[in-house]
């Protein structure tokens, strides 16, 4: 699975985000961080945990104060407006 994520830059956004990750026990994630004046990117690719886990990860990762933008394989997700 692949998570693409746009976002505030922040330090405890990034931490939030990783701490999803833990919760599911999976194994570290290949990813990449860009920073900007304004704006985080970050790219994870993870091993496809089965069923429905990956599209909640990525609802939970939308969720995360500072989050604007999931993308999961490709497919953006509708985030509720702030």
């Amino acid at each position: 699975m692949r998570f693409d994520i746009v976002a505030e830059p922040s330090a405890t956004l990034l931490c939030r985000v990783l701490g999803l990750i833990a919760q599911l026990d999976l194994a570290a994630p290949d990813m990449e961080v860009q920073v900007t004046a304004s704006t985080m990117q970050l790219w994870l690719d993870l091993p496809d945990p089965g069923g429905h886990a990956g599209r909640i990860l990525a609802e939970k990762m939308g969720r995360c104060i500072g989050v604007e933008a999931v993308t999961l394989d490709g497919a953006p997700l509708a985030l509720m407006p702030a």
